[in-house]
């Protein structure tokens, strides 16, 4: 009697629940938000669930941005590890080997890589990921999530099925970050003590 009352109760509290803002607003959001920020640094938890071995592998590390094309990427557990872009470089280090550099001008693969990570951090215009992605809004007024389904000509076609920017309703920064690949497998990136200016 107590689950079904509980029952009753979630989805009287979700049927009131205010629908998310349409996409063209959410974009207009996302892109103001942008517009005033010239760093972002935080840390995050990744969770990866293979779907083959039903199994969360967990990850936590920390990241910073600075405009224009920055990022730190950094693994502290359990496998640390440090990826940089700086401009069109990228140099991946990992203990006990040498520095590994990048020439994004040459590999595209790794340039997709980090102009989506750019994209979806939200220092540039998400209106142009209209060309690769289908866009569409989901959850609430408080938890809007904007939807990203890679069109089949997109390079990102060929990684990913889905992906859901999880929003924060105020400052439009990116609360977390759900990428389910074409395997089913899914890599969820959870951000906490973001620090924009």
């Amino acid at each position: 009697m107590r689950s079904l009352l509980a029952a009753l109760l979630l989805l009287s509290l979700t049927a009131h629940a205010a629908p998310p803002p349409p996409v063209d607003q959410l974009l207009a959001n996302l892109d103001a938000a942008s517009k005033r920020m010239t760093s972002l640094s935080g840390e995050f938890t990744q969770r990866n669930r293979l779907k083959l071995f039903k199994q969360e592998l967990r990850s936590k590390g920390r990241m910073s941005f600075h405009v224009p094309r920055q990022i730190r990427w950094e693994y502290l557990e359990p496998d640390p590890s440090l990826l940089v872009l700086d401009g069109q470089k990228a140099t991946l280090t990992t203990p006990g080997a040498p520095p590994k550099t990048f020439d994004l001008d040459r590999d595209a693969t790794m340039r997709a890589i980090f102009d989506q990570l750019l994209l979806w951090l939200g220092p540039g215009s998400l209106s142009r990921a209209r060309a690769d992605y289908d866009l569409a809004s989901a959850g609430t007024a408080e938890a809007p999530i904007l939807v990203l389904t890679p069109k089949p000509t997109s390079p990102v076609a060929k990684a990913f099925q889905r992906i859901e920017l999880r929003l924060d309703p105020k400052t439009f920064l990116l609360r977390s970050l759900l990428l389910t690949e074409k395997s089913g497998d899914e890599k969820e990136i959870t951000f906490t003590k973001l620090d924009r200016t």
